[in-house]
């Protein structure tokens, strides 16, 4: 982001051990519906144009930087190490070296507020810059401060300091306008203050919070934003922190969904709904329903109740999607999918097609106006247009002793009868029908009736005798 010809960074702190989520994994890896803690704030950092996002890491840096590799932000980015962790300030001066030949706007945000958004983050640097101030930063107010640093104003208003709450005296913890660690500073005109931190304090630390009395101490200009949303700000430090932000961020986009989407949402408190996720007017989204992924429903569908997308999935328009699981997979217009269907690993079901109860598609693409109805495994498959896969068709796939999977290939048209297998590789041709029961073992040319099983015998009498035979045995 640049405004008036300076550019601007990010530092995000994301080091900390998070020990009252008493868990091995990193607390900004904790998942909030569907995204990791960091992955959210690096999220709201990316919606800002900026020039470089600095992330320090430290208590299992490892797994945090495994994890960014994977799932890298937009912005180009680099890590950090801190170690040990001694506050914020220290955490700071580890970027300061990749800081040597910056001149410009450093935003610095905590890596455990996943609510954090774009705008809030936009409000603070454009008060930043158009303050010309050297420091800036986002304050709230809140009904109880916690353990949050408290905002020390004077009479005329103006930011004095910030008192941290174990080292705040009683008069001061009464204060409810809060400091959620989140900044702006001019590089480098605040590197004196950042090399000058102490750590007198009670935690032997060096806190960034210092750096406000520093810049009234040298009178250097300064600039507030206010949050007015004090939640958005908050940081994550227990599960149950954990648990209130991800329903926090699920009541925003229901109300979103609900207000500007034209989305009916049946029963916010029994749907979870990621921010990722889009869909279009007019559907209705019934109770026990959770999708959270790169996910896209159309207009006019149906979906749940107790329907579960995640990955990246595409729905068309005019289509039901009933008590079912989605998974990296895509669903055309003015299809029926369910009860009780597994859709999974890339599948695709063409348009104006039925995926029944109990059936399960893995890499698996259904051309339009099929029919999977009931109760069918159907992997590594391609069927085409117009056919229809009877009650109990399994594709087996997969043989254990190569260990390897080969695709079946139904084409249009065919017709598979109930309780038949088709032991892959094999080609079912054009208007091809397998007879119920059969076990196809090689290919199917068009329009062939493939029978392959035994043949049928009725024994007369045989009830009588079987009776005749117990009743000997009395």
């Amino acid at each position: 982001m640049t405004k008036g010809g300076q550019s601007t960074r990010a530092v995000v702190l994301a080091a900390g051990l998070g020990k009252r989520m008493k868990s091995e994994l990193p607390k900004v890896l904790h998942p909030v519906l569907g995204k990791t803690i960091l992955a959210r704030v690096l999220s709201a950092l990316d919606g800002l144009n900026l020039e470089h996002i600095h992330i320090v890491v430290g208590h299992k840096a490892d797994d945090v930087q495994a994890y960014l590799e994977s799932n890298p932000p937009k912005t180009p980015w680099s890590t950090h190490l801190q170690k040990p962790q001694l506050g914020t300030g220290h955490a700071l001066s580890m970027v300061a070296p990749a800081l040597a030949t910056f001149n410009g706007t450093v935003l610095v945000a905590c890596g455990d507020t996943p609510l954090l958004t774009s705008k809030t983050l936009g409000d603070l640097l454009t008060a930043h810059k158009d303050e010309k101030a050297i420091v800036s930063l986002l304050t709230t107010v809140v009904p109880d401060a916690k353990s949050y640093g408290r905002i020390v104003r004077d009479g005329q208003g103006r930011i004095q300091k910030i008192v941290e709450d174990k080292d705040a005296s009683d008069e001061q913890r009464q204060i409810k306008e809060i400091n959620p660690a989140i900044y702006c500073f001019q590089w480098p005109e605040i590197k004196p203050g950042l090399t000058g931190l102490k750590n007198d304090n009670k935690q032997g630390e060096y806190y960034l919070t210092d750096l406000i009395g520093w810049a009234v101490s040298e009178k250097l200009k300064m600039a507030s934003a206010i949050a007015s949303d004090w939640k958005e700000v908050g940081g994550i430090n227990s599960r149950i922190e954990l648990q209130e932000a991800g329903s926090l961020l699920r009541d925003r986009v229901l109300n979103e969904l609900s207000l500007e989407h034209g989305v009916t949402i049946v029963d916010p408190d029994s749907t979870w709904i990621a921010p990722e996720v889009k869909i279009g007017t007019d559907t209705t989204i019934l109770p026990g329903c959770f999708l959270e992924g790169d996910i896209s429903i159309g207009r006019n569908c149906s979906v749940g109740p107790h329907t579960t997308m995640n990955g990246v999935v595409k729905v068309g328009d005019n289509t039901a999607v009933i008590q079912s699981l989605i998974t990296d997979s895509e669903i055309g217009s003015d299809c029926r999918v369910g009860p009780f269907a597994h859709i999974r690993l890339n599948s695709s079901v063409g348009d104006m097609s039925r995926i029944g109860n109990f059936v399960e598609l893995k890499k698996t693409n259904v051309g339009k106006k099929t029919n999977v109805s009931h109760l069918s495994y159907v992997g590594d498959a391609e069927i085409g247009h117009n056919a229809n896969i009877g009650a109990g068709t399994i594709t087996a796939n997969y043989d254990h002793i190569s260990k390897t999977k080969s695709r079946t290939v139904i084409k249009d048209g065919a017709s598979t009868g109930s309780n038949s297998v088709i032991v892959a590789p094999a080609t079912i041709g054009k208007d091809a029908v397998v007879a119920a029961g059969t076990v196809v073992t090689k290919d199917v040319p068009d329009e062939c009736l493939a029978v392959g099983r035994a043949r049928q015998e009725n024994r007369a009498d045989w009830v009588a005798f079987k009776k005749r035979k117990a009743a000997q045995k009395v």
